[in-house]
């Protein structure tokens, strides 16, 4: 046996509570951007079929 020190275990857990903490709020944003770009994008195509209003 050396008279080295113990090697440290590494702690999962506290690694993946950091990811989390730093990865979720970015897919959080980024899932919104996507869905408010899909919902625009549907928005301008059904505004671009309904025919204007007749003038009378």
């Amino acid at each position: 046996m050396s008279a080295d020190a113990p090697k440290e275990k590494t702690d999962w857990r506290r690694i993946g509570l950091i990811a989390a903490v730093t990865l979720v709020p970015g897919g959080f944003l980024l899932g919104a951007a996507l869905a408010m770009r899909r919902m625009q994008a549907k928005a301008e195509e059904e505004q671009a079929e309904v025919p204007p209003p007749d003038k009378v």
